[in-house]
């Protein structure tokens, strides 16, 4: 395999410089991934590959094929991880020196959102609260200064997801960033779509949203790059006023 990696080494590094590009190209500006389920299909792949060549279960031009596709496939994922390293500070801290960044505010807009072992009184329950896994994250009866946050800047949340998280009492991103495993469990639950909070990381963006720094879906969102992002928010805040209306004494 290494004289096959000496005679193709600028194609390898062809291979290298794809990866590098698809991993920067697709990197969203969240937490950097270098696995996933396609990955795994491929890794399986890649070493049962490598067991025939090394075992010498095939010979000939087809074990040079299949050595071959296994050196590209090393340079390719390689190109990748590389481009998410060197993506993930680039995109957390745009045009500044990483100092810049304020990650005691970070920390400190986790920590100052309310206790999450009780949910105000005011907020009306929501149907079957009480069975779904996890702890519900406090809420605000209504923003602060009547001035809620976007979270459709959120990737992950869009118009509905945000006009249902308005009727939790959720508004603000450093609301979203102090959520526990506990909240994202049942947020997920809530939503009805266990697991994807973490895979999108909304509580990571969050975290720097609420500290003023803009991820790359972020921009692309206020640019108007983004339909399920094209609304005021209103759809939210109607949400609110139904769920208060259903749950109000009637007289």
């Amino acid at each position: 395999m290494l004289y096959l990696a000496s005679q193709f080494v600028w194609f390898l590094l062809a291979a290298f410089g794809l990866g590098f590009a698809m991993g920067w190209i697709s990197h969203d500006g969240g937490k950097a991934r270098f696995w996933s389920g396609a990955w795994s299909v491929l890794a399986a792949l890649w070493i049962a590959g490598a067991a025939v060549t090394w075992l010498q279960l095939l010979n000939g031009m087809p074990a040079t094929w299949v050595e071959t596709a296994l050196l590209f496939t090393a340079a390719y994922w390689v190109g990748c991880v590389c481009a998410g390293l060197v993506r993930k500070p680039a995109a957390a801290q745009p045009g500044i020196a990483p100092a810049a960044v304020p990650q005691p505010a970070v920390a400190a807009a986790a920590t100052s959102t309310a206790p999450v072992a009780t949910v105000p009184a005011e907020l009306p329950p929501v149907e079957n609260e009480a069975e779904l896994p996890g702890q519900r994250p406090a809420g605000l009866v209504a923003a602060r200064d009547d001035t809620p946050d976007d979270l459709k800047l959120i990737k992950g949340i869009g118009r509905q997801n945000e006009g249902r998280l308005h009727g939790l009492g959720i508004w603000h991103f450093e609301q979203v960033a102090g959520w526990t495993a506990a909240n994202v469990e049942w947020v997920g639950g809530y939503l009805a779509f266990p697991g994807r909070i973490e895979r999108e990381d909304w509580v990571g963006q969050a975290r720097l949203l609420a500290v003023g720094t803009e991820t790359e879906f972020a921009k692309r969102a206020k640019a108007g790059e983004v339909e399920s992002s094209l609304d005021d928010g209103t759809a939210g805040q109607g949400n609110v006023t139904e769920i208060v209306e259903d749950k109000s004494p009637k007289s």
